[in-house]
């Protein structure tokens, strides 16, 4: 008889086992222990930790507790108060419902619970020493449950071995703390590394308030609200204005019926998103969560519960970005000036500001305008605010429209913009700096505005309202340029798309392309190397959709055509740029992320003259 080679494992090496899924590191023992906190109702979660949870690891919440028996059946695996039958899989409405992360947990360490119900008078007590139970007694204690994790992996080394530094860890805590702090801003939350506060939250219930006890108070005026409904999905939350930025995606909180998952899908809608107005390798804040019927998500398909699985990853995705969109694109009131940001002596890499600017009543009644004047007169009754400067020589922006590009005239619209009766923007300009930075006086502060940023933002915005092909001029002397036989084969194969960008080319020999028609906006001496740009992001993008592509030339023709650093304007060039900046959907950023406004408060230039 041959021998038996399988045989069923012990219940501790099982255990041990399923850890490795589960419990991969200290910040997972964490995650775990806290949604069993919040699953249980708590108000008030603490976390503490020693070595980055290596050493030690305590939560404690205010939640409902358990019964001895229960607390004793907790540790055994699979024994779960979420769920009953395999039925309930496809409903699950809480954060933990397998079973498996206390018996995990207390397999790979030195693991004590304690709880309490609110109407026993003692509490239950349960020591388990690396899987083994150890003691089993009553205690006293306050109500709720407290979790104690010692030697994490004491008995597995080649797990600890792969542990980072405490440091690192600790990092990681924190950041899943933070997380789930978000996802459930109605719960304080404090953690404490090596006895020192490294997060606290009020628990008001207010997400604002949680996002700032987390990143600060100055961050709140940055953000603005996400709110969308449709077909059952409901978006909220927050997301940053364009400005803050973080260099990886820390800041980012994705979270579906209020459970913190990784999902690469969400991240990319809100990429897309914000498009054009972030550089490349900015990350912006951003706390969303996706409430949908919990028929159409299956949470079942990580050990770990960090990722989910859509029934419609379409629906989910275009929800997202609708809702990212819209709040992103929200239009200027025309009683408040635009969101500009803020650059003070300690904090100018990272705050933006939404202030109220006043504004001027637009009487078409006593309007004059006169053609070699500089000054639009505005009747006494509707002037809400006149700076110390240009007190007799403000403009009406509704009345100043001009062509940036003609440097020497200015042409004054004589109706204001279509439903339009007030200004949108008040802004006096006082001049130029090293003719590069335009400088304003503004109801609220000092202004300064990029100028061939704040051109390209207008140029581009201009170009992409364009339906269709890219406006075009044909050439009177068509131009022969040289390429290598691969980009000649990628113009060849991609001549509708050239086409659509506004380029008519015809292959004329092996490596010579004639180039008989061009972008209107491009100069003639840019050609050759806008369309090597064309190329170039072909070879980057790897197969660049048509709107990626579009986007990506737009950026770069709107560059090539603007005002560049060191064109002197004139006051009258200097206040139509200003006005045409503020009719654009996205004024206070260039198509590349940049900044077009930034605004000194009367408290940063009192800060810089140390006047407080």
């Amino acid at each position: 008889m041959s021998e038996q080679v399988i045989h069923i494992l012990d219940e501790n090496t099982a255990n041990k086992i399923a850890a490795g899924e589960v419990v991969e590191r200290p910040a997972a023992v964490v995650k775990e222990l806290v949604e069993n906190s919040i699953d249980a109702g708590s108000k008030n979660i603490e976390i503490e930790i020693v070595d980055g949870g290596t050493k030690f690891i305590r939560v404690t919440d205010d939640g409902k507790g358990m019964s001895h028996e229960d607390a004793q059946l907790a540790v055994k695996r699979h024994a779960t108060s979420k769920i009953r039958t395999a039925e309930d899989l496809a409903a699950i409405n809480s954060l933990g419902f397998r079973g498996e992360a206390l018996p995990s947990i207390a397999a790979v360490s030195n693991f004590t619970l304690t709880t309490r119900l609110l109407d026993e008078p003692l509490a239950s007590y349960v020591e388990i020493h690396g899987g083994i139970l150890a003691d089993v007694r009553e205690a006293g204690a306050g109500c709720g449950t407290t979790v104690i994790i010692a030697d994490l992996f004491f008995n597995t080394p080649a797990r600890r071995k792969f542990l980072k530094t405490p440091s690192a860890e600790s990092g990681h805590i924190s950041d899943i703390v933070t997380k789930l702090s978000m996802s459930h801003p109605q719960i304080a939350f404090k953690l404490l590394s090596n006895q020192r506060l490294v997060l606290s939250t009020s628990g008001s219930g207010k997400l604002t308030d949680t996002i700032a006890d987390i990143y600060g108070h100055k961050v709140v005026p940055e953000l603005l609200p996400v709110e969308y409904s449709n077909e059952g999905i409901v978006v909220s939350g927050y997301v940053a204005k364009p400005a803050l930025l973080k260099s990886s995606r820390q800041w980012q909180t994705f979270m579906v019926n209020q459970r913190v998952v990784n999902s690469r899908m969400l991240a990319k809608a809100l990429d897309n998103a914000y498009f054009s107005l972030l550089p490349k390798n900015g990350y912006p804040l951003a706390v969303l969560d996706i409430h949908i019927p919990v028929d159409s998500i299956d949470v079942n398909v990580h050990p770990q519960k960090k990722e989910v699985k859509f029934s419609d990853d379409q629906k989910i995705y275009k929800a997202v970005y609708k809702a990212v969109s819209s709040s992103l694109a929200m239009p200027v009131s025309h009683a408040q000036a635009a969101a500009t940001i803020q650059l003070g002596p300690t904090h100018s890499h990272q705050l933006m500001d939404a202030n109220t600017a006043g504004s001027e009543q637009y009487n078409s009644n006593n309007k004059q305008i006169r053609s070699n004047e500089f000054a639009a007169n505005i009747t006494e009754s509707s002037r809400q605010w006149v700076p110390t400067l240009w007190r007799e020589e403000s403009i009406n922006f509704s009345d100043v429209r001009q062509a940036i590009r003609q440097e020497e005239q200015l042409i004054e619209s004589t109706e204001p913009a279509s439903g339009d009766t007030t200004a949108a923007c008040q802004l006096y300009p006082l001049g130029q700096i090293e003719s590069c930075y335009i400088v304003a006086q503004g109801p609220d502060g000092l202004y300064i505005v990029d100028q061939h940023a704040a051109h390209e933002r207008i140029l581009y915005d201009r170009m992409s309202r364009s339906k269709g092909r890219v406006p075009v001029q044909q050439l009177l002397v068509a131009q022969y340029l040289e390429f290598t036989s691969d980009d000649c084969d990628i113009i060849v194969g991609s001549q509708d798309t050239f086409y659509q960008l506004g380029f008519t080319l015809e292959q004329v020999g092996a490596d010579t392309m004639r180039l008989i028609e061009m972008p209107i906006d491009i100069p003639l001496a840019d050609a050759e190397s806008v369309l090597r740009q064309i190329l170039k992001l072909i070879h980057e993008m790897h197969q660049p959709t048509a709107q990626e592509l579009r986007h990506a030339y737009l950026q770069m023709a709107a560059c090539r055509s603007a005002i560049k650093a060191g064109d002197t304007l004139n006051m009258r060039q200097i206040q139509a740029l200003i006005s045409e900046l503020y009719t654009t959907d996205l004024p206070y950023t260039c198509p590349h992320g940049r900044p077009t406004i930034v605004r000194f408060g009367p408290e940063e230039l009192a800060k810089m003259f140390k006047r407080t």
